[in-house]
């Protein structure tokens, strides 16, 4: 079984089981709520759209859109419409960002429009061909409504999440400010209930990432195929981004996912990164809770790849 029939076999499944746990999980919480199952559904597909509606606007902050005929980065833009018509789609808007670190991400909706962000750090650190690679994969990410996937299936653990750190956090505040037994008793349920919550979230969110994860990996299967050979330009590009990162703190709060998380290593040359992550055994479980493989898996995967072809 080659990769690409390989991944689409694990993506369907893993999507599968993530439909299962999160439909087992709701008929559980409609049924201690007494709720009509058909106004949960409503209630999540109403949530979903909004979601989808806003999130282009949270996303895209700090950005501007770049026009084919900027006199610093049009050629940005030739890129990002070159890859497209190669991948076969309308050719999506591309955003500058400002932010400290080098990323590129795939956003937006059909009323919107698709949308690909770029930072300016990643103009100042990749090749055009490096570049080039790296929109393959995001561009792979449009063609196959990965934005809009992500943002289903990752609903039910999302919503739960919210309501979980609400209700912790209510059964704390009557606790320090009880009055009474009562107060306490009300807060220790809330705290029971939120806990017990939270742990359902990490359950189904374990099986998301994975989700995810596999869908990244499809991403760089895709710049390959546009690419085939000259792919190992997005393992190139890989191991520049993570040793840019090695000395880039994150605001763990703001919420930006980004290609290659801060992680400890010891080189500092990108041939040399690709060198060792080529000899790393990874574990299994090494980035089981991370959104994106680890950059070793990745780059293993496009060697096996480009290699081959």
């Amino acid at each position: 079984m080659n990769i690409g029939t390989s991944l689409r076999l694990k993506i369907a499944i893993s999507f599968l089981l993530t439909i299962i746990s999160e439909g087992i999980v709701s008929l559980i919480i409609v049924s201690l709520l007494k709720l009509p199952i058909f106004f949960f559904l409503v209630f999540l597909i109403i949530l979903w759209f909004f979601q989808w509606l806003i999130s282009p606007y949270l996303v895209g902050r700090n950005s501007i859109e770049l026009t084919p005929d900027d006199p610093n980065y049009g050629w940005v833009y030739e890129i990002v419409k070159d890859v497209s018509a190669k991948a076969g789609i309308k050719t999506p808007k591309v955003y500058l960002v400002d932010e400290s670190f080098p990323n590129a991400f795939a956003y937006g909706n059909y009323i919107t429009g698709k949308r690909i962000g770029i930072t300016f750090p990643l103009l100042q650190i990749l090749t055009p061909e490096e570049l080039s690679a790296v929109i393959g994969h995001e561009v792979g990410h449009i063609k196959h409504n990965d934005v809009e996937l992500g943002l289903a299936i990752g609903l039910l653990p999302s919503v739960l999440g919210f309501v979980s750190n609400l209700l912790m956090s209510i059964g704390w505040a009557s606790i320090m400010f009880a009055i009474d037994e009562t107060d306490i008793i009300i807060g220790l349920t809330l705290l029971a209930i939120g806990g017990a919550l939270f742990a359902v979230t990490f359950f189904l969110q374990i099986f998301v990432l994975w989700f995810n994860r596999l869908r990244e990996s499809y991403a760089d299967y895709f710049s390959y195929q546009l690419f085939k050979e000259r792919a190992w330009n997005l393992a190139k590009a890989l191991a520049k981004i993570e040793v840019y990162m090695k000395n880039v703190r994150l605001d763990p709060f703001r919420g930006i996912i980004v290609t290659v998380p801060p992680a400890r290593i010891k080189e500092s040359d990108p041939d040399l990164l690709l060198e060792e992550l080529l000899r790393e055994k990874v574990s299994v479980f090494s980035d089981i809770f991370s959104t994106h493989p680890h950059p070793a898996k990745r780059v293993k995967m496009i060697y096996e790849l480009t290699t081959r072809s």
